[in-house]
Order: C-alpha cells, then sequence, then structure tokens
C-alpha cells in the first residue's frame, strides 16, 4: 500500500514534518499501558523528534511494512493492520512491531492517521516515545 511505503520512508529519512503530516490531528497512540493524544502539532513533532533519536540509537536505518489486513470501514474511513520489521544497516531485522492504524481519507485524497494500536511484543517500539518530562526536554 501506497501509505505504508510513503510512510516508512519518510521514517527512513528522519523527516518529522512530513512524518506529522501523515496523521490528523488529534492523533492517538497507544498500547495496552499507554495512551498518547497529540492536539497539537508541537507536541506530536517532539513525540517524533524522540522517537527517531532512539531509533538511531537502536541502530536501525529501515522500515519495512508488511500489511496483513486492510478494511474499509466507510466512505473515508479505513483500518490497516501490519508487522514493522525494523532494520539495520546490514539489512538485519533489529526489532519487529505489529501495529494498527485508523486512518481517515481527508479532501485531497491522501490518508491520514487518526489511532495508531501499537501491540508491541517485545515491548521496544512503543518506548520510542517519550514520557512527558523528556518530551518537554526535546527542542
Amino acid at each position: 500500500m501506497k501509505f505504508l511505503m510513503d510512510y516508512a520512508h519518510a521514517l527512513d529519512r528522519h523527516d518529522v514534518e512530513r512524518l506529522i503530516n501523515f496523521c490528523l490531528l488529534p492523533t492517538v497512540v497507544i498500547n495496552d499501558h499507554d495512551k498518547y493524544v497529540f492536539m497539537q502539532g508541537d507536541e506530536l513533532a517532539k513525540s517524533c523528534h524522540v522517537m527517531l533519536k532512539r531509533l538511531r540509537a537502536a541502530n536501525i536505518v529501515r522500515h519495512l511494512p508488511n500489511l496483513t489486513q486492510a478494511i474499509r470501514l466507510s466512505d473515508t474511513l479505513h483500518f490497516l493492520k501490519m508487522r514493522w520489521q525494523l532494520l539495520d544497516a546490514d539489512d538485519q531485522v533489529v526489532s519487529v512491531c505489529a501495529t494498527s492504524y485508523t486512518l481517515q481519507e481527508v479532501a485531497d485524497g491522501s490518508l491520514k492517521i487518526i489511532v495508531a494500536v501499537v501491540d508491541d511484543d517485545q515491548e521496544s517500539i512503543f518506548q520510542f516515545f517519550s514520557s512527558n518530562h523528556e518530551r518537554d526536554s526535546i527542542g
């Protein structure tokens, strides 16, 4: 799916502005233990900066999406279930993370994330999102 490939490309390039553009505010990012509700772009940007910093620290340079399910929920709402493979510079898998997205199609026809559910078996990916304390110290 083009959306996931474009999103992966933005992650690979550490393009925070483009990553934010993939979201429709408010955006919710949740897992079994935590929930982040991003009401403003600057909040999301701070969290994206932290996530990218942690991905770099883990030597992850490529993000390979594997779509496992796509459902059209309504005329403008879509659901995607997928697994990210996070690769190092040698194309070795560092981590794998299941993620589900609820997307909304906007006026220009593009899809925007409104909810991301991270089902991270290894509990490593969701930790790429910062606590409020760390988010406040970035940027």
